[in-house]
């Protein structure tokens, strides 16, 4: 009789925990990790500025997109706050290079500061903001992390690389901040999220 309450005593608790590690738990905050062509609708118009951060040569690959998408935008690597005016949008490509910052004759510092001032701009002006992160070239982690935290708090759009070192931090982001976030599997590939964000 014994053996028979402990038995069930037992298999109660087996069942109670096989229903708990089955049940759905969703955070309160959902990551939206859109797969393939991006934004469910566009959240951005234009004219749109594209801009450097961190110098790095990501920039170029961002501009010749856009050009492709014949998406109206300037590319201006060093974007000051003061180049804001009548756009609509602002695209970071995140990327800290000291060699592109030392041909730019800038410090990492100065590149920082830069950044923060597009960003009170842009919220004052209640500007989009999209972020990119390629990491095509050796980049300075720590700096392109801080810089990448940085606009992340800000930004409304997530478009980075599936197998860059950064994706977890995008992810991060992207849950911390409820913000659309989407990975692809080659630079190519960038083509359809960035245009989902326009149209």
């Amino acid at each position: 009789m014994k053996q028979k309450f402990i038995r069930a005593i037992l298999l109660a608790t087996l069942i109670i925990l096989l229903i708990l590690t089955n049940m759905p738990f969703t955070e309160k905050s959902e990551t939206k990790i859109f797969t393939l062509p991006g934004l469910p609708r566009p959240i951005a118009n234009t004219p749109v500025i594209i801009t450097s951060a961190g110098q790095s040569t990501d920039t170029y690959i961002i501009r010749d997109i856009s050009n492709q998408l014949m998406i109206r935008s300037f590319f201006m690597p060093q974007a000051r706050d003061v180049d804001l005016k009548d756009i609509k949008t602002i695209v970071f490509v995140v990327g800290y290079s000291s060699l592109g910052a030392k041909l730019q004759g800038i410090s990492y510092e100065e590149e920082k500061l830069r950044i923060e001032k597009l960003l009170q701009k842009a919220k004052e002006d209640k500007l989009t903001v999209l972020t990119v992160v390629i990491g095509s070239e050796q980049l300075q982690d720590n700096k392109t992390e801080e810089l990448l935290r940085l606009i992340g708090k800000q930004t409304d759009y997530l478009v980075g690389m599936r197998e860059s070192s950064r994706a977890s931090i995008l992810i991060e982001l992207a849950k911390d901040g409820d913000i659309p976030l989407t990975l692809v599997n080659k630079v190519n590939d960038i083509s359809e999220p960035f245009a989902s964000a326009f149209r």
